[in-house]
């Protein structure tokens, strides 16, 4: 049987708290496949690991890095910019970077490729427009797009999409799909593996979904906030 990768969620976000080189650190002991996290860009222009559009009620965009930083070291914890994420982990795990919006996809190509093979990577949004740009600057770039955005502004449309993607993953040229766990069915998997598109799964915490997912050979990619208990899931197989 084929073996699903395990992708840990902003890091080993269980065990340590998301999106810091702690938790990335976690996950690199645990031994997953790949880390997850997320890439948003300050009022300054240094792309950060941060989930959250806002800190402290405003805007990432709109505050500078020094300002972030001030804040979270507030809160007890401090915040990675993208490039210490990078030289931390390179030559130790591949990646997979989230932009959470678009205008700043040239800069996360170019220091991912200063610090990682292209096999060693890949790039997703919820952005269609973010994928189609990369793919097709960047052709030999694995990219996917993710579904099942939390409040979409146009809301049966766009779960319309999501439960059928094949043309949403046609025009954005994505190489594989992301899909929520709660998109899986209603013949989801059917209809997306009849076009041959791979599928990465978010965010699985349930021990029995995992279970369940790893034994579906549909299921190419698990993400989630426990890799420790998706590991030694697999490693029962």
């Amino acid at each position: 049987m084929r073996r699903s990768l395990i992708i840990a969620h902003r890091g080993a976000s269980s065990l340590a708290r998301e999106n810091t080189i702690e938790s990335f650190q976690r996950a690199i002991e645990i031994g997953v496949d790949m880390i997850e996290f997320d890439v948003r860009r300050t009022k300054d222009q240094v792309l950060i690991v941060h989930h959250d559009e806002l800190m402290e009620g405003k805007s990432v965009k709109e505050l500078t890095y020094d300002e972030i930083s001030k804040m979270a070291t507030g809160q007890g914890f401090s915040i990675p910019t993208f490039e210490e994420v990078l030289k931390y982990t390179s030559g130790k795990i591949k990646m997979d970077v989230e932009i959470k919006e678009e205008g700043y996809e040239k800069e996360v190509v170019e220091l991912l490729s200063r610090y990682f093979g292209k096999d060693q990577f890949v790039i997703t949004s919820f952005h269609d427009a973010c994928i189609k740009r990369i793919k097709n600057n960047h052709p030999d770039i694995k990219a996917g797009l993710i579904l099942g955005i939390s409040k979409p502004e146009h809301p049966i449309r766009t779960r319309i999409s999501e439960f059928f993607p094949a043309k949403r993953c046609r025009e954005a040229k994505a190489d594989f799909l992301v899909p929520h766990w709660r998109l899986l069915g209603f013949g989801f998997l059917g209809r997306v593996k009849r076009e041959n598109t791979p599928v990465f799964v978010w965010t699985v915490n349930d021990e029995k979904m995992i279970w369940k997912l790893l034994h579906d050979e549909r299921i190419d990619a698990i993400i989630t906030d426990r890799p420790d208990l998706a590991i030694a899931l697999r490693n029962k197989m």
